[in-house]
């Protein structure tokens, strides 16, 4: 088969890309099933209901783009509860992953018997791998929902572990600041936000968030100096009360579910 490809409909882990494609290491078993499934279904359902979309076709040498995490979970032998969330991607073992000079850093609390909790940073500060090995049950969930997410997004978390205040990063995302990320709409605001920061103050003006972008394509690491000309420019610019409006919009409405966050009277 050709893995997702309308004519043949084939998808899975015994599946694979016709040879042209010169992508043997991109087999469906190291991608989120449950996407690879939902890509699969959005071709077939329109055989058997017309009324459903059909999807644009994907081109003759085209490899379907798939980018949701890889997540296994198994209960092992001895009772321990195991979680792992990845970014899909070929597969090659730790240690030579570890010596690309963009692989980031491991944040890790914890072992088998107190609970080991591992978070794997990428070159940007976000969450690329999570691993978790515990005696007892937890969130499985929640825990996922951290994929993708920079690490400013869960209280300063690189600053807060190397300062020494993270003992055990169970406890740490179980406290109640982090019950924003875990909630169903969190994707959509982060979203939001980031169109609200790609919009100009002025007609004909760059965004910041262009020209952010233009200053790591020209160099990853930014000058302290420029952080700050930046965040004095975001103070001052319409963007900044955009993005207070709609988060405290988004608290407000959600105050049921997020009763812990101080909303805009109180801020």
């Amino acid at each position: 088969s050709s893995g997702i490809n309308a004519e043949y409909g084939g998808a899975g882990p015994l599946t694979k890309y016709k040879r042209a494609l010169y992508c043997d290491d991109h087999v469906h078993e190291v991608y989120s099933s449950g996407e690879v499934a939902e890509r699969l279904a959005h071709i077939i359902l329109p055989l058997f209901d017309p009324s459903f979309p059909t999807p644009a076709p994907i081109e003759t040498y085209e490899i379907p783009k798939l980018v949701k995490p890889k997540t296994v979970f198994a209960i092992l032998p001895g009772g321990y509860h195991y979680l792992h969330v990845a970014r899909p991607q070929p597969l090659v073992d730790l240690e030579t992953a570890m010596l690309d000079p963009n692989y980031g850093r491991e944040l890790i609390t914890g072992d088998k018997d107190s609970g080991y909790f591992r978070l794997h940073l990428n070159q940007y500060h976000s969450v690329e791998t999570v691993t978790c090995l515990a005696k007892s049950a937890f969130d499985v969930s929640n825990i996922c929902q951290l994929y993708g997410l920079h690490q400013q997004f869960m209280n300063s978390l690189e600053e807060r572990f190397d300062s020494g205040l993270i003992s055990d990063f169970f406890a740490y995302f179980k406290e109640p600041w982090s019950l924003l990320l875990y909630h169903d709409r969190f994707s959509e605001l982060r979203s939001e936000i980031m169109e609200l920061l790609c919009q100009p103050n002025q007609p004909g003006e760059e965004s910041l968030s262009e020209k952010v972008c233009q200053m790591v394509d020209e160099d990853l690491t930014v000058e302290e100096k420029t952080k700050t000309a930046l965040l004095q420019e975001y103070s001052t610019s319409l963007a900044k009360t955009a993005v207070e409006n709609r988060l405290f919009s988004y608290l407000s409405y959600n105050k049921y579910h997020l009763p812990h966050y101080a909303g805009q009277n109180m801020a």
